[in-house]
């Protein structure tokens, strides 16, 4: 049996700050992030999608990269934690997926997961999120991602290398998700699935312009359409992108007081006064564009 999961999760701002922040750093996913007393560092924005065209580092990415002593990357990925996060996906106890989400759901989810090869047995004891999360991964290409990209540059390098999350964290964020939000957001995922996947490559267009705000603006004209799952929506992005940003921009200060760092994380992290690069701003740090 084939088993695959695609791995992956606020501080308050006066009205006028934040729409500065928000403007400064709706495009660019390549950042030059320093301080006093610290040699100056990069942040860079990935997508974490597969795709043909992310085969090759963009030049300015690459050659700022390569001046870099070390990498941080959200998780470092290892057989120990793959098995420990298809482990937290599963129910352990007498539920089951179809339980939570009913026949006919099931039976859809079976066929859109039939390609990345999962058995009925074990798509029956997914969780709701892992369901999604393998909905996800069915439509990646076999192309390696960023990320890996880089991992495999800096282990060739022999850099030092870091994440800012370990796989209990990545497991909380998804696993402490209210089950009613579970539901209703992977049901919405199945019945739009077409639309979804028309958005995932809108949002990889905007991406490759490196147009941040398009990608948000993407996702809330998405959300917007159906009001119906609208909470749940918000309870999501609080969880996996807002939350998350806080911890990010605290950990990543280790390095970045180091200098010479390069840390990698979702492009919309960067994005607006929620994001990393403002609340990197609110320790002293300045952030300018590269690329």
């Amino acid at each position: 049996m084939k088993r695959r999961v695609f791995l992956l999760a606020a501080l308050a701002a006066a009205a006028a700050p934040a729409r500065a922040a928000s403007e400064r750093f709706e495009h660019g996913v390549l950042w030059r992030v320093s301080r006093k007393g610290n040699a100056p560092s990069h942040v860079y924005g990935t997508i974490h999608d597969a795709d043909a065209r992310l085969a090759e580092l963009p030049a300015s990415v690459g050659g700022s990269f390569e001046r870099s002593r070390s990498l941080m990357l959200e998780f470092l990925p290892d057989a120990y934690t793959r098995e420990r996060f298809i482990e937290a996906a599963l129910f352990l106890d007498r539920q089951t997926l179809e339980d939570q989400i009913g026949a006919d759901d099931f039976a859809r989810v079976l066929e859109e997961l039939a390609p990345i090869g999962l058995s009925r047995e074990f798509v029956a004891k997914l969780k709701p999120w892992g369901a999604l999360i393998n909905l996800r991964a069915a439509r990646g290409d076999s192309v390696t991602t960023l990320e890996a990209q880089l991992l495999q540059r800096a282990r060739e390098r022999r850099m030092a290398v870091a994440q800012i999350e370990g796989v209990e964290e990545q497991i909380f964020t998804f696993d402490e998700c209210p089950m009613a939000s579970q539901v209703a957001l992977l049901k919405h995922s199945l019945a739009h699935r077409a639309e979804l996947i028309e958005l995932a490559n809108r949002t990889m267009d905007a991406y490759l312009e490196r147009d941040l705000a398009a990608i948000w603006r993407l996702r809330e004209a998405f959300i917007a359409r159906y009001p119906e799952v609208a909470a749940h929506q918000a309870v999501m992005t609080k969880r996996v992108l807002h939350d998350r940003s806080v911890v990010m921009a605290f950990r990543m200060q280790r390095e970045l007081r180091r200098g010479d760092a390069f840390v990698a994380v979702g492009a919309l992290h960067l994005y607006g006064e929620k994001g990393v690069l403002a609340l990197l701003g609110q320790d002293g740090y300045r952030a300018a564009r590269v690329y």
